[in-house]
């Protein structure tokens, strides 16, 4: 009886000591397998992931609707020239970059609009299209603004705070003043408009200049207006009705952008 009883435990004991060991070869299995389900995990991310992290352009095509803008001598409206070259910027920088438009056919838009469009997209870069006009015909060429207020830097000085449970902090920028802090990155912009159109156009050269434009004071990024020419001058109005002239100021506005995007990732 004893010995029965003995011999029992130990196969009690062996069948205990093999479910041990069986139970770690399952646990060693389940992680072999689980090791590729992590690791897939891993993979590149998906086009529609990859959209989301995509530099942000948004463009302003000038005027719109009841307000065309400058006119040409022979009826040309400005509101049609640089919605053209909006769009084709848009077609040759879309597989790249996200690319937004503050209007996309022929309507108003207000001022302030356009730039909240730019803040609402959180865009990297605002470029407002123009192609202006000058009285008396005079005024001609390729010109590129970028925002400087008459008392700028007043607006963000830092300050301290004295009887308060905080001491040092930046004042709260105001709307008006925001674009200030991207005057560097601006003139930048600015800098490479203004090669790659006068590069490719070979217009009249007028130069790049600093001004408190309203469509540009709110944009929250690097922001530049660019006047690609003067519709109100006879010639250069002609030049802009040449489609490969609009072609031309479009390729030269996109690789003005790329060069950006590289010199500032």
């Amino acid at each position: 009886m004893l010995s029965w009883v003995s011999i029992s435990c130990r196969n009690y004991a062996m069948s205990d000591h093999w479910g041990a060991i069986s139970r770690l070869v399952w646990l060693l299995l389940l992680v072999w397998v689980s090791v590729p389900i992590s690791a897939s995990s891993a993979q590149p991310i998906s086009p529609t992931e990859e959209l989301s992290v995509r530099k942000v352009v948004v463009l302003d095509p000038g005027h719109g609707g009841h307000d065309p803008g400058a006119v040409g001598p022979s009826g040309l409206a400005e509101k049609v020239v640089v919605l053209s070259v909006a769009q084709e910027i848009r077609e040759i920088l879309s597989p790249t970059y996200e690319v937004h438009l503050t209007r996309d056919d022929d309507y108003s838009v207000d001022i302030e609009r356009r730039t909240e469009v730019a803040n609402h997209y959180r865009a990297n870069i605002f470029i407002s299209i123009h192609a202006g006009g000058a009285f008396g015909h005079q005024g001609r060429g390729t010109v590129i603004f970028y925002h400087r207020r008459r008392n700028a830097g007043s607006g963000s000085t830092p300050y301290r705070q004295y009887g308060n449970s905080w001491e040092t902090g930046e004042k709260p920028i105001p709307w008006e003043d925001i674009q200030g802090k991207h005057t560097a990155e601006s003139q930048l912009l600015a800098e490479l408009v203004h090669r790659h159109l006068t590069g490719k156009l070979s217009p009249v050269d007028a130069g790049i200049r600093e001004a408190p434009l309203l469509v540009l004071e709110s944009a929250d990024m690097p922001a530049v207006l660019v006047e690609i020419a003067h519709l109100s001058h006879p010639a250069e109005e002609a030049q802009l009705r040449k489609p490969e002239v609009i072609s031309a100021a479009a390729q030269a506005i996109s690789e003005a952008i790329k060069e950006y995007f590289k010199d500032c990732p």
